[in-house]
């Protein structure tokens, strides 16, 4: 048998490496579209979630405005449930229409405990009054919470100095504050010599950035801006509590546990409860009934969580039964922060959600 030519055998050669080679393309395309596809579906996942998460928090966020509106707020907090009307004769102290504020039970505490929203969606209440307040700062009070939250004592004159120049209406320069001149040698935008907008503001304060990096942290969700007055310790965050009771942290663990059993009804109490005395006027410098300010935080199963600052007016004449004051995107909560139901079948669509 006579033996194949050798151009033949070249060409059957290079036949099968063109095979084998298109094989090989046909294999890297087919796995380059599955990566596609998976890549695809993925993100389409990741769209209906977001979605879906947009629609339960302002569906969770819908749903608190309506509580805050309709709702008697006690010293516990935020009923979900609305008063019977033999329990709002009960509740009923004179003509006059007050109502006794003792809990009822079952309330949303206004102190920014996480609960479980409409579906995966999760959200937190604080009562503004029960924040520090910084639309009109004091500097004993403004030392005393720099102190509080581990700034050393012989640098909290600068900040106190700083953040009262940032807000008042002269130009005259404390001992240790700035004024425009000071911020433009920084090449910063001058102070605008009025009251903070929002708690974020604090950032802008010359100096306020050699802050310890804990308390710069923490201190934009202890503060208000929309609050001024009686501060209110039922729902004051347990961060903020050293800034008022000596003692801490006992005496602080001690209060948060007395009044999610029984929330305080007047400023003798704690004094007597702690053995500390206020500062101030214990009848008079505190509250012990949230505010018509609540700061409601907002979140889904990811991306940044909303606060909203919200004022209800629900017996103003021929106005809406709130007002948003301000809104803007924060940190999520850590995530050892557990959301705990509500109760309410207002949000019973929560538990499914998460299975």
């Amino acid at each position: 048998m006579a033996s194949e030519p050798m151009h033949r055998r070249a060409q059957r050669g290079f036949v099968l490496a063109m095979t084998l080679w298109i094989l090989a393309a046909m294999a890297v395309v087919v796995g380059l579209l599955t990566l596609w596809s998976l890549d695809a579906v993925r993100n389409a996942a990741s769209e209906r979630e977001q979605v879906e998460d947009l629609v339960a928090m302002q569906g969770t966020r819908d749903t608190l405005l309506y509580l805050g509106a309709t709702r008697a707020r006690n010293r516990a907090g935020l009923p979900p449930e609305p008063l019977s009307e033999g329990e709002r004769a009960r509740r009923l102290l004179d003509d006059f229409g007050m109502f006794a504020t003792g809990p009822r039970g079952g309330e949303i505490r206004l102190d920014d405990q996480p609960y479980r929203g409409l579906a995966a969606a999760g959200f937190s209440l604080q009562d503004e009054g029960g924040l520090f307040q910084v639309a009109v700062p004091r500097a004993e009070e403004l030392q005393r919470l720099l102190r509080s939250q581990g700034v050393p004592a012989d640098v909290v004159p600068r900040f106190t100095d700083a953040l009262l120049d940032y807000t008042d209406a002269d130009e005259l320069r404390r001992l240790e504050g700035a004024e425009a001149r000071e911020y433009r040698r920084d090449g910063r935008a001058a102070p605008p010599n009025r009251r903070l907008l929002l708690p974020v503001e604090l950032a802008r304060v010359q100096g306020w950035e050699a802050l310890p990096a804990g308390a710069r942290a923490r201190l934009p969700g202890l503060v208000t801006t929309f609050e001024s007055g009686a501060v209110n310790l039922n729902t004051m965050p347990e961060a903020l509590l050293p800034a008022w009771i000596a003692g801490c942290p006992e005496n602080c663990r001690r209060l948060v546990e007395r009044r999610q059993r029984l929330p305080f009804a007047s400023g003798r109490e704690v004094e007597l409860l702690l053995g500390v005395t206020l500062p101030g006027d214990s009848a008079i410098g505190y509250r012990f009934l949230a505010s018509d300010t609540l700061r409601m935080t907002v979140w889904g199963r990811s991306g940044v969580a909303w606060r909203i600052h919200v004022r209800f007016t629900p017996i103003a004449d021929q106005r809406g039964p709130w007002s948003i004051l301000a809104a803007h995107p924060v940190s999520r909560p850590p995530e050892d922060a557990i959301a705990q139901p509500t109760g309410s079948s207002l949000f019973a669509d929560a538990a499914p959600a998460r299975r």
